[in-house]
């Protein structure tokens, strides 16, 4: 999971494929997501730290996690002009395990903390935020 946030965060990838096939039941991972924002819930206390839109250059992107597991991911971002640029499609394979709420991308683990028929939230790093010495959850929505 750090992996598909890390090309998200530093790529700007996007998933894209669009098929109904795809779409698999309301609460299945299965389906093509789209950035919303990221929020950092405190480890300490879980109360929310921050909740930030990602930019509407960014919010182009998708995540398209397929029912064969592959995760195809088709990035948008600003470039270095500040212009809105499309930084290609990447595959790779994921599974999802519902019982743990652990999604795997290419080897990477990473927490599922919502699954639900309209967003997906992916625990896609711990850092201390707020400098309370406690990790706190940084995490990506997703909707579909």
């Amino acid at each position: 999971m750090k992996k598909l946030l890390f090309l998200a965060a530093s790529a700007g990838l996007v998933f894209t494929s669009c098929s109904s096939d795809d779409e698999g039941d309301a609460n299945s991972i299965v389906g093509t997501w789209k950035p919303l924002s990221e929020k950092a819930i405190s480890g300490k206390n879980g109360s929310t730290l921050y909740n930030d839109p990602h930019s509407t250059c960014y919010k182009k992107s998708t995540f398209n996690f397929k029912s064969n597991n592959t995760l195809s991911s088709t990035i948008y971002d600003e470039n270095s002009s500040g212009n809105c640029q499309n930084f290609g499609t990447d595959t790779s394979s994921y599974s999802y395990d519902p019982g743990n709420k652990q999604l795997t991308v290419d080897g990477d683990i990473s927490e599922v903390a919502v699954l639900n028929s309209k967003e997906l939230h992916i625990v896609s790093d711990y850092d201390d935020v707020n400098g309370d010495g406690v990790d706190d959850k940084i995490i990506l929505i997703m909707s579909r």
